[in-house]
């Protein structure tokens, strides 16, 4: 028999333990088992099955669950005929009757209510080993395996646990540190009647019926050594070394109209795949799949508390008295972990549970909520760069189309496009349901916008637009021919009637027309739509439409409380705590409300957040992370990361809590804490837009934005920006922007751009200015802690130079000797500043003083001189600044010359240069320089590589790669004349 690789070896004392803990960061640890708290007990999973662990020593229990195990069957859930009474609704809506209005849809309109997603049962392992000390459980995120260790008898067991997505399976080691020690018992349980149980050599073979889904079971044991039994249900392992139980299952479920699949034979075939497969095979076919997701990310965001070694249920308790920032790297890397977990090709999407749940009545079903909860599930799925767990929800929302079809028909009237309202289960049923808070039909377009989302992180993928284009269509086709156009205002503006903004209500009524979030959701479907159609090249009579249509959208505005109305009328009580807040849609996930286009909408965002509250269920805080972020309110997001991280809103297992039990929070955290760090949409990539001050020296990689567009890796000091470097995936066009800097590039696929805290490109080539010269204080090639900012004029130089702070500069010395360095300087602090000018040998060979009686204030000029030694060569020289204050000075140009040649006399003979890349031209790089004097041109590849050399005099075109020497691609061309110099950045074709 193969070795199961057993490693043994003795477990530490508790406070050792504490020790590992924080050692590993990203380790959930616990001193005592769940007991029967599904809340405290520790979930895996790979996107088909979900297993919940509660690490009992006598009686383990693991919850089990598969996607596709839901009650119910195929079919609609619409109320037949409800379109007959649309007019009826509509005229009492506009007439002001929201009583009748909301008797009619209550009783005409709403269909029953969908399926509910039920559990699989249990697999429980029983052993004798009462009395057992120095127990501990864990979940490690960096290999998404939960472990449980303990003491009997003076024996030292362990079981690992893992869900392996490769091999479909869920796996389990029991191993103890002496030989022959390993017995115990399992069976499997679940609360269906409707049940048998078998066995086949090693394997237990169960098979259940809920409603139309039928499923099998199969659970395998391997052991080394000791004796095997399986009967009555039961494998019975007494006296091995070690043991491992494979378990699968599978269900007849093929599509949300087919249930014709055979799980017998699925399961059998799973089996048969990993047969003779050791565990460490097994565990490493895992390892590297879920590493290669997983390890993408890294966050940093500080030192971590003392405490972070503490059991984590004291973690959760006592955060907001540790503000430990590694505790928010593990909650956040817990969300990440849960997706993966819960969300992989070919599996159904993340429900309200995610993939965990134990009640065959749970709360809501633990289904999908198209109102909110199952977007927010997959707010983070691009940012926090996990696409391949974006697939389920893009196949479901595809899959929804035909239900929703039939229901636009049977409940609204229309004969094309497709509607979902404000819940779906896994039949894909999509009528309004619960009452009359149910006739939302913009559930739909929110989820097509998800689609659009994808898109933007993958802009170069047509073939994925050109799949999902048809439902993205369908659903601005569902609008243009169920809008209607309203008689109250006298603007007739298109509206959703009837509808509801989502749970709220106006005066005890749910029913209106218009509501914001719904003239919101429609202006993002209208718009993305047209520009699908733009990129693919089709419909233009179909985009004309919605051009027209999207000018005729109700506007966004403010109310007489200054907050962002939430209907189409002004009926906002400034009092109201409404857990939803669904009329800053537009705020987040939309960015229709941003504080670069509309401060006025943003006034009324805060207003209206402000008159919400903070204190909301766990889901809603996490909503109002991201609303906070999007407002750069980085302080304020913080507060309520903190209000989520309590007992009241995240349990010891660190779940969300709505109460009860909602994975949303968790992904909308994951979500919010991105949008801290980095924003991109609008077409820009915002740096630290809301880095809150708790934060204040840390470093983040592998975020993505839109683009397509990856964080190599970003780091800051004293909430300060140091560093970012940016991958360009497909060769989009990079705007970023960080502290009033704004720096644009045509990327080259597979690069990285590298800047500093002032958005300085720090991996293009540098030309070193020859001695006698004029260096601009902003032209450094290395610089810590300095800001260029504009002087009065607009000219940029170096401010907010600290103590500790330094700028470095490229320099090429003809001939070694004593030389004049002046450098013009201001400054408004109240006590002189150090320069000192180190060379590359870390040697001071000049010095200055900044003296704050010869200037009157930061753009209050003047010049200082000293000597400088030079060696020959070109060679680094780094100006150290040194004070007392908290800013020191301004620093705008140093020139090093000797005698009259201290300002160089190039800057007298060259006084003009301009550079432009001319385009069609004959050879694939030409450019026409304008210089009054002689000018060198260098071209470089974006790695630093010089790949050609010319000179010339006055007006001249110059040219590269006539020859066929120089490659496609993207080049940077520098172009100096005397003192002057000219950077372009240009395109080979």
């Amino acid at each position: 028999m193969k070795s199961l690789g057993v490693m043994f070896g003795t477990l530490a004392c508790a406070a050792v333990l504490s020790f590992a803990a924080a050692d590993n960061p990203l380790t959930l640890w616990y001193n005592s088992d769940a007991g029967t708290e599904f809340t405290a007990a520790l979930p895996i999973g790979n996107g088909y099955m979900g297993g919940i662990i509660y690490g009992g020593v006598t009686k383990d229990v693991i919850g089990l669950n598969e996607s596709t195990v839901w009650s119910g069957g195929p079919g609609d859930n619409n109320k037949q005929g409800a379109a007959n009474y649309l007019k009826d609704a509509r005229d009492a809506l506009f007439r002001r009757d929201y009583r009748s209005a909301e008797s009619i849809v209550s009783d005409r309109m709403i269909g029953p209510g969908p399926a509910s997603f039920q559990p699989v049962g249990d697999l429980v392992i029983t052993t004798s080993h009462s009395g057992a000390t120095n127990y501990r459980r864990e979940l490690d995120l960096k290999t998404a395996m939960a472990k449980t260790t303990y003491s009997a008898g003076g024996v030292n067991y362990t079981r690992e646990y893992f869900a392996s997505y490769p091999d479909h399976v869920i796996v389990i080691r029991l191993s103890a540190s002496e030989k022959g020690k390993v017995s115990f018992g399992a069976t499997m349980t679940t609360p269906h009647r409707n049940n048998s149980m078998s066995s086949s050599g090693n394997t237990l073979i169960y098979d259940v019926t809920v409603n139309s889904i039928k499923f099998q079971n199969r659970l395998n044991v391997v052991a080394d050594g000791g004796t095997v039994s399986v009967a009555n249900g039961n494998i019975s392992v007494n006296g091995a070394n070690e043991a491992m139980l494979v378990l699968t299952i599978a269900t007849n479920f093929k599509s949300a109209s087919d249930v014709s699949g055979n799980p017998g034979s699925l399961a059998s075939a799973v089996m048969e795949a990993v047969k003779g497969k050791s565990f460490d095979e097994l565990k490493a076919a895992h390892l590297k799949d879920y590493q290669a997701i997983f390890n993408r990310v890294k966050l940093d965001l500080g030192a971590a508390h003392s405490s972070a070694g503490d059991v984590t249920a004291t973690r959760v308790k006592n955060f907001n008295s540790t503000n430990d920032p590694s505790f928010v790297e593990l909650y956040y890397q817990f969300g990440r972990y849960l997706l993966i977990s819960s969300s992989r090709k070919g599996g159904q999407p993340a429900n309200l549970q995610g993939i965990w749940n134990k009640d065959t009545s749970p709360m809501w079903g633990s289904k999908y909520t198209t109102n909110i909860n199952l977007e927010m599930n997959y707010w983070p799925v691009e940012t926090a760069n996990l696409a391949e767990c974006a697939w389920p929800l893009i196949d479901k929302i595809k899959g929804m189309v035909p239900q929703g079809e039939k229901t636009a028909k049977v409940h609204w009237g229309v004969d094309e496009g497709w509607v979902e309202h404000h819940n779906t289960d896994l039949w894909n049923r999509s009528a309004p349901i619960d009452g009359a808070w149910g006739l939302w039909p913009t559930g739909s377009g929110w989820l097509s916008t998800h689609l659009w989302e994808h898109f933007l992180f993958n802009p170069t993928d047509k073939a994925f637009l050109e799949d999902v284009y048809p439902t993205m269509k369908g659903a601005a086709v569902f609008y243009l021919n169920s809008m209607v156009e309203e008689p109250v205002s006298g603007n007739k503006y298109l509206v959703t009637a009837p509808s509801a903004s989502p749970e709220n209500a106006h005066g005890g009524y749910n029913v209106c027309f218009g509501p914001t979030m719904d003239n919101q959701i429609i202006r993002d479907v209208f718009n993305y739509t047209i520009e699908a159609s733009k990129v693919l090249g089709k419909d233009e009579d179909f985009r004309a439409r919605m051009e027209a249509a999207v000018k005729r959208l109700p506007p966004t505005r403010t109310g007489k409380y200054g907050q962002i109305m939430e209907w189409f009328e002004d009926w906002d009580n400034p009092n109201d705590k409404h857990r939803h807040v669904s009329h800053l849609y537009g705020l987040f996930p939309s960015h229709q409300i941003t504080p670069e286009e509309t401060p006025d909408l943003v006034k009324g965002a805060k207003t209206t957040l402000e008159q919400r509250g903070d204190d909301a269920t766990g889901w809603s805080l996490a909503w109002k992370i991201n609303f906070w972020a999007r407002l750069h309110d980085g302080d304020h997001a913080y507060k309520l990361v903190r209000m989520l991280l309590t007992p009241d809103r995240t349990y010891n297992n660190l779940f969300d809590a709505h109460p009860p039990f909602q994975i949303d929070g968790n992904f909308g955290a994951v979500s919010g804490i991105n949008e801290m760090l980095i924003q991109s949409h609008g077409g820009k990539i915002q740096v630290l837009p809301a880095l809150p001050s708790q934060w204040k020296d840390g470093s983040v990689k592998g975020i993505r934005a839109r683009g397509g567009f990856e964080i190599d890796s970003m780091a800051w000091k004293g909430g300060k920006l140091t560093y970012i470097a940016i991958k360009s995936d497909v060769g989009q066009k990079l705007d970023v922007v960080y502290g009033g800097n704004e720096q644009t590039y045509n990327t080259v696929p597979g690069s990285v751009y590298e800047f500093d805290g002032n958005l300085k490109l720090t991996n293009q080539p540098f030309e070193p200015v020859t001695i006698p010269g004029k260096i601009q204080a902003e032209s450094y090639v290395a610089m810590d802690g300095v800001q260029i900012e504009p002087d009065e004029s607009g000219e940029p130089n170096l401010g907010w130079i600290n103590d500790g702070d330094y700028s470095s500069y490229l320099i090429n010395v003809p001939a070694a000797g004593t030389y004049t360095l002046t450098a013009r300087v201001a400054s408004a602090a109240e006590e002189a500043s150090t320069v000192t000018v180190v060379n590359g040998q870390g040697k001071a060979v000049a010095q200055f003083t900044v003296d704050p009686a010869k200037t009157k204030g930061w753009n209050d000029w003047y010049e200082t001189s000293t000597t400088i030694e030079l060696d020959k060569g070109e060679q680094t020289i780094k100006f150290d600044y040194s004070g007392t204050s908290d800013f020191l000075l301004n620093f705008d140009w140093f020139s090093i010359g000797k005698g009259s040649d201290a300002v160089p006399e190039a800057s007298r003979v060259a006084v003009n240069l301009s550079v432009r890349a001319v385009p069609m031209a004959s050879a694939p790089v030409a450019l026409m320089v304008e210089s009054s004097g002689d000018f060198e041109v260098r071209l470089y590849t974006l790695n630093g590589n010089m790949v050609g050399f010319r000179r010339g005099a006055g007006s001249s075109l110059v040219e590269f790669g006539l020859d066929g020497s120089i490659a496609r691609g993207n080049y940077v061309a520098v172009v100096t004349s005397g003192d002057l110099k000219r950077t372009l950045k240009i395109r080979a074709f």
